[in-house]
């Protein structure tokens, strides 16, 4: 009799793919890593009490910053971590210990997620040519933003550039690879950068550095052409920014455009900006200064480089 076919062995059954690490185990390998780090100081001031930098929330930022890859994100914490303990970010700006309207940044408030919203305008700062002293008053505001952030569970910040006044000498390349460097110590911490008014002579700039910055920080760079950001109702509302806080940046860019004898003093009370309405004739003068005048931008809102209604002289003395 014919014989049945002879049946095939038995294959095993096929082992599902590997599955990369949880990102769980890929923290907790990070962790443990990073326990030989912090060895150091690595922040300080009055708004940073708990001193502590390396927390979850950090190694979680490296993390993501460098696709999960855990190589990666170690060598990128180390130098930031050797950075910190050097260049040390929390300290005052030197040039604002002596002249309070050497430069202009600071955070004016926070929108509707939390994220710190961050201000500068060129005409505003009037010691503003040294990238390297730029790059420190740069660090000092960014480090002020964080634990005020943490308060209320953001960890990103917009910044607004407003570049009126900005001329052939503030046009440095330098200036703006400083900054490109100074991003690698704060990972996934940029929401947006709007860079209002930019004039032309800042192309020649921007063509240089733009192709270095990767395509992740290059998305989230927008020019607003003018200086309106309520004429841009799909970038307002992309930024959260809430009325209030729209309408400050409003007539904040306005009054800023006024030409001024003395110069304007940003951190002062707004209510003694009606002294300067005195004689002043144009409605948009008058306009700016009565929304100076009014309080009713809040406290909580308005962040100004006091920080909650600190004098100049009282802050700088507890940031050094």
């Amino acid at each position: 009799p014919a014989q049945p076919p002879a049946q095939p062995p038995a294959q095993p059954p096929a082992q599902p793919p590997a599955q990369p690490p949880a990102r769980s185990t890929k923290m907790d390998q990070l962790k443990q890593e990073a326990c030989s780090l912090e060895d150091g100081p690595l922040v300080a001031g009055p708004f940073r009490k708990d001193g502590v930098f390396l927390s979850e929330k950090t190694l979680e930022r490296f993390l993501k910053a460098n696709n999960g890859d855990i190589k990666k994100a170690m060598k990128q914490l180390k130098a930031t971590v050797a950075w910190r303990k050097t260049y040390q970010p929390w300290r005052c700006c030197p040039k604002c210990t002596k002249d309070p309207l050497a430069h202009n940044m600071r955070v004016i408030g926070f929108d509707d997620d939390g994220r710190g919203v961050i201000y500068s305008c060129f005409s505003q700062a009037h010691d503003r040519w040294d990238p390297e002293v730029n790059l420190k008053h740069l660090t000092w505001i960014l480090e002020q933003a964080v634990p005020l952030m943490d308060q209320r569970g953001a960890s990103t910040w917009t910044w607004i550039a407003d570049f009126h006044g900005f001329g052939v000498s503030d046009c440095s390349p330098k200036s703006m690879m400083l900054v490109k460097s100074m991003l690698a110590h704060y990972p996934e911490r940029l929401y947006k950068a709007v860079l209002m008014s930019a004039p032309w002579i800042f192309n020649g700039a921007w063509r240089v550095v733009s192709p270095l910055l990767d395509k992740n920080t290059k998305s989230k760079v927008v020019f607003l052409k003018n200086d309106s950001l309520a004429e841009e109702k799909k970038l307002s509302e992309q930024l959260r920014l809430g009325e209030e806080l729209a309408n400050f940046l409003e007539a904040e860019a306005k009054d800023n455009r006024i030409i001024r004898d003395p110069v304007k003093k940003y951190w002062e009370p707004r209510n003694e900006l009606q002294e300067e309405a005195k004689g002043t004739k144009t409605e948009q003068n008058n306009a700016v200064i009565d929304f100076r005048a009014t309080g009713s931008v809040s406290k909580d809102k308005e962040c100004t480089a006091l920080l909650f209604q600190y004098s100049i002289s009282d802050y700088i003395t507890t940031t050094d």
